[in-house]
Formats: structure tokens, sequence, C-alpha cells
């Protein structure tokens, strides 16, 4: 198939705020190099940066309160920039102990979990603002391309191939098809998020993981709250810990206030949870249902829904950041805090210091391993590991449970974390129904009422995130063999992605044909979360990137 190729000098892959920092500080840097009469000259340099949203922030849902340290950095003046994504700055700061009936508020906030004066944002709103930015500086920026497939040449990343339009649902192209583009990059800068597709393809490619840890993830589900007017308290953060969650599922929820009377509240739980009917939407409804949540937030609406992985591994999944024309930055690598639950700080420095290693390679006209390792060196030497590394076995304490792993996380913040303790995959800490309940069947989900307001069910919540996908393409979710979802999955597990899904995408159906419940994709429902590609016990579900521009449309989150 002949396609059209595209070159640049770097390509960013992800419109996030990893990527967009990245693409700010590369501009800054050349520009800088270029006035100040330097050697060698660096004019008429291409920079790209391409989204699979169908505009950069479309697809922005995790982080809310915002750690400025990196975009101190990058922006130094960002206040006096007109930052529409600023919602409120943080005047009051809960922490809530909850059991079913009671919420008990601790007299002060958790050690690393104080943010007093930081601002509370819209990350969407953040990523527009950011690029801007980066346009501004002269930045190209390519909404609506999903990135399928990596390119290489004599073992260098060379660029990526972007996915065909006008697939049909049999794989035949449809009369509106139009191939994908292979734009071709120096050096390729991989910042797709949590469980990136491209960013896979080069781990595996390069071995990049085998001297860390797993990946290891939470599922954040959130909605938006319309409140009445007046009703919301300016600048407030409430973190709460325990209820709806057992004492065995690493979690917890949270509620920030936004501008324009609104709430943004969710819930993040672990993916390694124990439990196969693990339901985080399920889980967030209970928590508005508590009776000290719902007095509070018991008088709006949802209007906005959304959910997306969290990686919480910490600083022991970083994998290796760096392979021959590519680097790997931001969720994509790991670069969050599981000890804050925080990471937009982490991964925008993390893009500062992959355009810095790429600006060498401008300089020296090739992307060598030689040349981009600079990257890893200068994480190290940065406040990125300053701030992760004494919270590298955050994760493998959870896995001991919550009240054990947070004994463990107190006495490694007196006396250091120690040597890296390992830890499993996600998916492998899942129990076989019988070890969880016996002979006892799910539970159900019918002990809350679902008004279709403030308390909603998956599908209203789907309808809230606005994803939007073209229903006669290949599915986006390809099951190996739904054979195992009829039979060993059915028997041993329950199915549990038709309960961990959080946008009920999978369903089982009685077959007239085969007599039994079978397996049905409803893609057209999926939020790109990719917690079925992370959490599945038999590892045979692998998310892809669907058409580029397709998908939840979140706006406002």
């Amino acid at each position: 198939m002949q396609r059209e190729t595209m070159p640049v000098d770097v390509l960013f892959v992800g419109g996030g705020p990893a990527c967009l920092a990245g693409a700010i500080r590369l501009m800054d840097l050349i520009s800088a190099h270029n006035s100040s009469g330097a050697e060698p000259k660096l004019p008429e340099l291409t920079i790209g940066l391409m989204d699979k949203g169908s505009e950069i922030g479309a697809h922005a849902i995790s982080g809310a309160v915002l750690d400025p340290t990196a975009l101190d950095e990058l922006i130094p003046d960002w206040k006096s920039q007109d930052p529409t994504f600023l919602e409120r700055y943080i005047e009051k700061e809960t922490f809530l102990t909850l059991t079913k009936t009671m919420a008990i508020p601790a007299p002060m906030m958790p050690p690393g979990m104080e943010d007093h004066g930081n601002p509370i944002i819209s990350i969407a709103k953040f990523q527009k603002w950011l690029a801007a930015q980066a346009e501004a500086r002269g930045v190209m920026l390519f909404a609506g391309f999903a990135g399928t497939q990596l390119l290489y040449e004599n073992g260098v990343v060379t660029g990526v191939r972007t996915g065909d339009k006008g697939i049909g649902p049999d794989g035949q192209p449809k009369p509106n098809f139009e191939p994908g583009i292979d734009i071709m990059a120096k050096v390729t800068v991989l910042g797709e998020g949590p469980r990136g597709t491209l960013t896979r393809q080069l781990i595996n490619r390069y071995d990049l993981s085998k001297d860390s840890q797993p990946m290891a993830y939470e599922v954040g589900v959130k909605e938006v709250i319309e409140m009445p007017p007046g009703t919301v308290t300016q600048g407030e953060v409430i973190l709460g810990f325990g209820y709806p969650l057992d004492l065995n599922t690493f979690g917890g929820t949270f509620i920030y206030s936004m501008a324009g009377d609104r709430y943004a509240v969710g819930m993040l739980v672990g993916l390694d949870a124990k439990d196969p009917a693990m339901d985080a939407h399920y889980l967030l409804q209970k928590f508005k249902d508590h009776p000290a949540i719902r007095a509070k937030l018991g008088k709006g609406k949802v209007v906005k829904y959304g959910a997306k992985a969290v990686t919480v591994g910490g600083w022991g999944s970083v994998p290796k950041l760096y392979a021959p024309g590519a680097m790997i930055v931001g969720d994509s690598a790991s670069f969050l805090n599981p000890g804050r639950i925080k990471g937009i700080h982490l991964s925008m420095k993390s893009g500062m210091l992959a355009a810095e290693a790429a600006f060498e390679a401008l300089k020296k006209g090739e992307p060598t391993e030689e040349v981009l390792k600079v990257y890893k060196e200068k994480v190290d030497a940065s406040w990125i590991r300053t701030e992760m590394e004494p919270t590298k076995n955050f994760h493998p304490a959870m896995e001991k449970g919550v009240i054990g792993g947070m004994a463990t996380v107190g006495l490694q913040m007196f006396f250091g974390p120690g040597e890296q303790k390992p830890f499993h995959a996600d998916y492998e800490g899942m129990r076989k129904n019988a070890a969880v309940r016996g002979q006892h069947p799910y539970p159900n989900r019918d002990d809350i009422t679902y008004d279709g307001t403030y308390i909603v069910d998956k599908l209203t919540d789907v309808y809230f995130s606005g994803t939007k996908h073209e229903e006669k393409q290949p599915a986006h979710l390809h099951i190996v063999d739904k054979n195992i979802c009829a039979t060993q999955c059915a028997e041993e597990y329950g199915n549990p992605c038709t309960r961990f899904c959080p946008a009920q995408v999978y369903n089982m159906h009685h077959d007239d044909k085969t007599g039994r419940m079978e397996m049905h994709v409803d893609f057209s429902n999926c939020v790109h979360c990719k917690t079925c590609d992370i959490r599945d016990p038999y590892q045979i579900i692998t998310w892809v990137p669907p058409e580029g521009g397709q998908g939840p449309e979140y706006g406002i989150l």
C-alpha cells in the first residue's frame, strides 16, 4: 500500500502534559541556542506532536490538583498568561476515614498529601492551554491521529505509522478508506499515558523492562456534579479512605471544588484487587450514597463522567527510558508518586528532560542510545528521583493489605525504603471466586437506588462521557479466544470484565446457536481506560487504538 510520509525532526506521541511540556521545552532550547550564535545552527527544524483525541485535551481526565513545580520551571510567568485551566486554589483540606455510616476527619493531612495553596485545575483545559503555548512556539499539532505502529530502520526507531481510517468490521476497506501516514522522525518521544500501545511495542522489542518491576495501576472513575448556586465550598479538597473499599483493596476517594458551582468526585481502586467482582463505578455510587457524602453532594446532578488507568508502581516500575531513536516519558514510564497519588508535575519534568536529550541528539545529528542515555542521567540527577525513590516500595507494601501496608509505609518514611521489593503484575492479584466467596454468587448491585440524576448507572454515565465510535469498524478490543470467556472464565472468575469495566463494554448474552452465555463486546461504549487490558486474569484482551479522533469527549473534566 502506498502511504504518504511526513518528515519531522522530533515527534512527540501523546497530547498529555509530558509531551506538551517536552515540546515547549525543546522549542525554547532551540530558540535560545540559535539566538546565542552557538554552533551548530539549528534552523528550520520541525517539531511535531500527535494525539489520538479529536482535539488536545479530549481524552484528559486523570489529575486535578497540580503540584506547580514543573510548570514554574517551564513557564515561570504562567500565572500572568491567562491560565484558563485554573479552577481554584486550595483553601481547605480534609482527610476522612469512612465507615459504612460515619466520616471521621483526621486532625491533619497525611504526610506528603498536603496541598494547601496549590491550584485545582481542569486537566483538559490545562492540556489545551499547554497546546496553545506549544503551537505559539511553532510546534505542529496533529490531533485525531492514532499511532498504531513504530517504524524502524536498521534497529533504530524512525517514526510512527498512524491508523488507517475507513476499515469495515470485516477488515476490508470501505469507500471512504484513508490509509494512515508514516510520520518519520529523527527522535520519537512516547508519552501515550498508561499502557501505551507504541510504548509496549518499544519495551517488548528492546526488553526495556527486564530490570524493573511490572507496571502497576489503579482505575480511576470520576464524575463532575453540578450543584445548586452558592452551595460549593470554595477551594475545598476532601480525600477519603475506607468505605466502600474493603481492607484488602488499595484505593481511595476524592472530592474537589471546581468553578461554576461544580464538584469533581472520584474513586480510585487498585487493579490488583483480589475480588473478581470489583466494580469501581458501583463503588463510586456507594461512596456518593454514604450519609456524609450525600449530605454534601446529594442536591447535585451528574453532568460528566470518565475513567482512566493510573500508574501506581512508582520508581520500581520505571523501565529503561531510552532505545535507539526513542524515549519514554510521563505515565507511559510510570512517572507518578504513589504515596501522593500525584504525577502531572513528574510527567512534565520527564518530558522536559527528554527534550533536553533530544536537543543534544539534534545538535550531534545522531539519536543513538549513547546520546539518548543522557535522558536517564538527567532523570537520576533531578528532583524526580529525589521525590519518587523514597516511595519505591509503596506498592509492594500495599499488597499486604491496607492496614499492614500503611504501617509498613510509615516505617519506610522513618527508616528509608531499603532495597526494591518485588511485586507482581496486577492481573496476578485477582483470586478465583471459590477463594473469595466460596459457593456464594457475585454480590448484587441493587442495594442502592439509581435515580438517574445523582446516583446513576453505568450506561447513563457512558452517555455523560461523550464517547463516540464509528460502529462499522473492527472492534479495538481484541479477545484472543472467546471460548475461554464462555467456559473457563465463567466458571473460575464469573466473567469479571462484566464488572470491572467502568463503561459496560463486556456483556454475556445467551446464544441460541451454542445454547450458552457468550461474550459480546460493545466497543462503542469504551472510554479508553484500558482496565480490561490490565486486569483480565487470562491476559487475552488487548486494547488497540480505534480510528483517530474517536473515544471520549471529556471537555470540562
